[in-house]
């Protein structure tokens, strides 16, 4: 009797325990399945939670896009969240702790099954973006993911789009690959009208010319996107044997398609954007001369001159760059070399490239003005220091005097310094400006002198 009782509580025990395991199971498959486990267990995790709970995503539980969606996925503990917690609290992990969202996550039904279907849509503003060829075939040869373009990069935009990834993707080795770096693959036509600094501009001639974009929009894409072994130790904390000169096909199989690694993990950025005046001024021309060319930019920007309106010449506000008239290696459609271009000093002919026949004999009759102009502007010069020198006007005439020939010798020196021709219509006011006041400095002190 007294071992039935045993049995029996034996039993009750056996069944208590595994009563407890179902629940303590199911509690923690519960507790996994959480946001709050994730974004509280772990401090790491923490920002990536705050930006979840502000994302549109922030309705849709986190295991429901890193645990892949099938039945047993759903009734399954998350052992990878667990390992994870088990990892920092113990630091036997070696490799950097990172999450994963494959394909079947994002396309499943109630989420963006639809996505395929849906055709070539609006990125930003003109930017025409298709997932299908992303998806459905290789990419340069590559595999590519949904989280390979939608990942966190950028804090606080939770799996959105960051451009720097696809400008990795589009732009590295882009002289080797120009069928992914063409303007239209992502831009579509070009808007035949556009505004630019306050001013107008119309892309009709250009287009119908075959001019090409990067003519008007030099240094558009900066940086080349390499991978350096330093990047390596940033996620394989141990030290290994690194061995870039790997098949690139393996390395990307191995870090984009089975571990969603990011392109910016690995690559130096590339960036693709209207260049800043910088980039203008030492573009090619830096091969060459080193910082030689501040009046110059100066002069193009309408900048520079004392007591003179800034005047931005009209090609500076349409982005073109020193390369867009000087050095050039082809002409605008991409051939050989047009006859007499192709130097520093020679630049004529690119007028004609981009604006039709006939515009080269402007510059002519840009620097025969010019230089009229400032042959008179230094004669003026040199008769109003005279004209000061020998004045005997009291201390104030001179005093203004003075101030007004420290401008214009400054603004004449810049002038001259700055080669003209690239913004005639600012280097025409500056000295037809510079002039006036020099007759008019050089009338007053005369008119003392002469007892007026």
């Amino acid at each position: 009797m007294f071992k039935g009782m045993r049995r029996l509580r034996f039993y009750e025990v056996l069944l208590l325990v595994l009563i407890a395991i179902i629940i303590g199971a199911w509690s923690i498959l519960e507790i996994t399945r959480s946001a709050l486990f994730c974004g509280n267990a772990c401090h790491i995790m923490r920002p990536y939670y705050d930006d979840w709970k502000k994302s549109t995503h922030n309705q849709v539980a986190c295991v429901e896009c890193h645990n892949p969606p099938t039945t047993a996925g759903q009734l399954t503990p998350d052992w990878g969240a667990i390992k994870q917690i088990a990892g920092y609290m113990t630091r036997p992990y070696s490799e950097r702790i990172r999450a994963d969202i494959s394909d079947a996550g994002c396309l499943q039904e109630g989420c963006h099954s639809k996505r395929l279907l849906d055709g070539k849509v609006f990125f930003r503003e003109d930017i025409l973006f298709d997932h299908r060829p992303h998806l459905g075939q290789l990419r340069r040869g590559k595999i590519l993911r949904c989280a390979t373009c939608h990942s966190q990069i950028v804090m606080g935009n939770h799996v959105t789009v960051d451009e720097n990834t696809c400008f990795i993707c589009h732009f590295k080795d882009r002289d080797k690959s120009k069928a992914t770096a063409r303007c239209r693959l992502c831009h579509g036509t070009t808007p035949e009208r556009t505004r630019s600094m306050d001013k107008n501009f119309d892309h009709t001639d250009y287009t119908a010319r075959g001019v090409r974009c990067t003519m008007c929009h030099p240094a558009i894409i900066r940086g080349n996107g390499e991978v350096s072994e330093d990047r390596c130790v940033g996620c394989h904390k141990k030290r290994m044997k690194i061995n870039l000169s790997q098949p690139e096909g393996l390395l990307h199989r191995k870090h984009v398609t089975d571990h969603n690694i990011r392109c910016e993990d690995c690559h130096d950025p590339i960036k693709h954007s209207t260049p800043n005046e910088s980039d203008l001024a030492q573009l090619d021309c830096s091969s060459c001369h080193e910082n030689k060319h501040k009046a110059i930019l100066s002069l193009y920007r309408g900048l520079g001159a004392d007591g003179i309106d800034p005047m931005p010449s009209p090609m500076y506000v349409s982005q073109v760059g020193c390369n867009g008239c000087h050095l050039a290696s082809e002409d605008i459609t991409g051939n050989a070399p047009t006859a007499g271009a192709g130097s520093a000093k020679d630049v004529s002919a690119a007028c004609d490239e981009c604006h039709g026949d006939g515009y080269r004999t402007l510059v002519a009759k840009w620097k025969k003005q010019l230089h009229k102009k400032i042959v008179l502007a230094e004669l003026k010069l040199k008769e109003a220091e005279k004209a000061i020198a020998v004045s005997r006007a009291n201390a104030g005439i001179i005093d203004s005097a003075r101030k007004i020939l420290k401008k214009s010798r400054h603004n004449f020196l810049f002038i001259r310094a700055s080669v003209p021709v690239h913004n005639p219509d600012y280097a025409v006011t500056v000295l037809d400006r510079t002039v006036l006041d020099l007759e008019k400095t050089i009338t007053l002190v005369r008119q003392v002198n002469d007892g007026v």
